[in-house]
């Protein structure tokens, strides 16, 4: 048996002869050319309680199926997410012709932390920012009095104020910050310190 790959479009002949009687069969068909595909990934909403990454494809033949940082393929091009931090997206097209691998980061903070020296949660910050987005967070107890100010790419805040541990009870922070096309944006919200 002889195969050959075809790599362009066209109207193709096959032949195919027996060759102990010699008959012959000619079939015809028609390969069509499989469009390029470009893909690309978003979150809806920065900072949302519940967030999405919506995967958009543009071009190409057929169906598509989704995977989030390794996880199981999925047919819908759509990913709840609840913790802020880089993603990974593989995009592969069920007829072969176009696969793709996105990253995209989602923004977000957690909503409560425990500075108590147990290795977990013990400071608090946001997630997801890149130093190129130049993140500064203000944080304010829930009277307005600044308590400090961090950048969003440090390691955080401790629960501490001139040297002292803080109650704990929500606080409050604005954040500063370039989105990634270097448009100025803001965010405020609060979150709870628990001891």
């Amino acid at each position: 048996m002889l195969f050959r790959s075809i790599f362009v479009a066209g109207i193709y002949k096959v032949t195919a002869t027996n060759i102990l009687t010699n008959c012959s069969i000619t079939l015809v068909t028609t390969v069509d050319a499989s469009p390029a595909a470009t893909a690309i990934a978003y979150v809806n909403e920065d900072f949302a309680d519940v967030q999405q990454i919506i995967v958009k494809v543009t071009g190409g033949l057929g169906n598509f199926l989704y995977q989030l940082n390794n996880g199981p393929w999925q047919s819908s091009n759509t990913f709840i997410i609840t913790q802020g931090g880089d993603y990974t997206i593989h995009v592969e097209d069920l007829n072969g012709c176009n696969t793709f691998e996105l990253e995209v980061t989602a923004l977000n903070y957690p909503k409560f932390f425990t500075p108590n020296g147990d290795g977990y949660n013990d400071s608090w910050n946001v997630d997801g920012l890149l130093p190129s987005q130049n993140g500064i967070i203000t944080i304010f107890d829930r009277y307005g009095k600044l308590l400090k100010q961090i950048s969003a790419n440090g390691a955080g805040w401790n629960g501490n104020y001139n040297g002292s541990t803080l109650p704990a009870t929500d606080y409050w922070f604005v954040i500063s910050y370039k989105s990634l096309s270097g448009a100025s944006k803001s965010f405020r919200a609060h979150f709870s310190l628990k001891r």
